[in-house]
């Protein structure tokens, strides 16, 4: 399920966030997104919103990677 919940991460950056979801992968480093802690916050909303988990936008910057957050929100959901 974790690769189900990246495609829909990147789906859902690539929709939102104007981050081409061709350079996104779940290896993606958030740093060489160049995202700032507003885009972060606007993420973890939507990710709440997509998954009805919270993760936060410094849960996010921590995770490092697209698929190391796939992972958080799959712990997440296993968990609610």
């Amino acid at each position: 399920m974790t690769d189900s919940v990246a495609e829909r991460i990147i789906a859902v950056m690539a929709e939102n966030l104007q981050v081409a979801a061709a350079v996104i992968t779940p290896a993606t480093v958030f740093d060489d997104l160049e995202l700032d802690s507003l885009v972060l916050v606007e993420l973890s909303v939507i990710l709440r919103r997509e998954f009805g988990v919270e993760v936060s936008d410094d849960e996010l910057a921590d995770s490092g990677t697209v698929g190391n957050a796939a992972t958080l929100v799959n712990e997440r959901i296993a968990g609610a």
